[in-house]
């Protein structure tokens, strides 16, 4: 089963489907900015994949222009 069909992620599983490191997970976990749960009795920790949702803002056209511009930069290079 692939990652993007379970509801409850790893901390692994949770980065790479949002494309960041692990511990940048740990660390929105840590801060209170993404909801987890650890299994009784284990180290495990399990994260909704609704939470890791909730993480995504919609980008502003503005940042879309911004991003665009700095990827022409890198073009012309």
């Amino acid at each position: 089963m692939d990652s993007e069909s379970r509801e409850l992620l790893t901390v692994e599983q949770a980065a790479q489907y949002l494309q960041l490191s692990q511990s940048s997970i740990r660390s929105y976990i840590r801060q209170g900015k993404l909801n987890a749960f650890r299994i009784a009795g284990k180290r495990k920790v399990l994260i909704p994949r609704t939470e890791l949702l909730k993480l995504l803002e919609p980008a502003r056209a503005a940042d879309l222009e911004v991003d665009a511009d700095v990827a022409d930069d890198e073009d012309d290079e």
